[in-house]
């Protein structure tokens, strides 16, 4: 089934190629998950307003209440473990290439993965939209991060390494945001990626009932060939997939399956690199 975009905020055009023709793959009735025609990117289209979506990342993400209950603590403690592994290929591929330790986390949320990056040296700060994450990771982290969005960074400030773990499927214009990292990063630095993939095998499993569709914050949605489009639109040379073994519970037999399916493309999750 086809579908034409509007070219508002709720029905946008493709981020990437501005093309307004789609295909529908997946109709949830009141949402679609389309398909451009043009450049072959995947978006939720119509899309919740801002005001939704600030509601929604208030109830789901971000609460007194999840707080007060010890959520925070335990998502930190059940996933220490992935933290860890990310800060550690990260401080590992900077040493490798003789990077400083300047380190900007965006969408940085709890500060779970900047302690684990401070503990290996490297001097990480953070921005975030949420206050009540801020306030938590400023208060009880005690990490530098502020409440600030890509294009409110100050002109002049610059890193050698931007992570974005999680966050760019959350971004109403990823072509742009990838833009503003770029212009932030010191020639030669480097940038992380982390966002689902699309053609993960469980979603050739689970179809309509895969998890990155279902998260109404999940706005576009990447696989390998779009996401690698999408960063050297934004500027970034030398794109590649890094794959790495670890992070989360997983040993034996599940740790190879695991390693396996990133090898082969097929796991939930992408990871990029990329220079400029």
């Amino acid at each position: 089934m086809l579908f034409t975009a509007s070219g508002t905020d709720t029905q946008p055009l493709c981020p990437m190629c501005q093309s307004a023709a789609a295909e529908v793959q997946y109709d949830y009735v009141k949402i679609k998950i389309v398909r451009c025609t043009t450049c072959g990117l995947w978006r939720t289209c119509p899309r919740l307003s801002a005001d939704e979506l600030t509601r929604y990342y208030a109830e789901h993400y971000y609460n007194p209440e999840r707080q007060q209950a010890g959520q925070y603590e335990k998502w930190r403690d059940a996933n220490k473990d992935v933290w860890s592994v990310n800060a550690e290929v990260v401080a590992k591929e900077a040493r490798e290439r003789r990077l400083g330790p300047s380190l900007l986390d965006v969408g940085c949320g709890h500060g779970f993965f900047m302690e684990q990056c401070l503990a290996r040296g490297l001097q990480a700060r953070g921005i975030e939209t949420s206050p009540h994450a801020i306030e938590y990771a400023t208060q009880t982290l005690k990490l530098d991060v502020r409440q600030l969005t890509l294009d409110q960074i100050p002109p002049d400030e610059y890193y050698d390494i931007v992570t974005l773990w999680g966050v760019l499927e959350h971004l109403p214009d990823p072509l742009l945001a990838m833009r503003q990292v770029h212009a932030h990063l010191k020639p030669g630095g480097m940038v992380w990626v982390m966002t689902p993939n699309t053609n993960a095998l469980e979603r050739f499993l689970k179809g309509a009932q895969y998890f990155n569709f279902l998260n109404q914050t999940h706005l576009t949605h990447f696989h390998r060939r779009t996401l690698k489009a999408l960063l050297e639109r934004a500027g970034f040379k030398n794109v590649r997939r890094y794959i790495h073994w670890g992070g989360g519970t997983r040993s034996g037999f599940a740790a190879a399956a695991q390693y396996a399916a990133r090898v082969l493309c097929l796991g939930t999750e992408l990871r990029f690199i990329a220079e400029k």
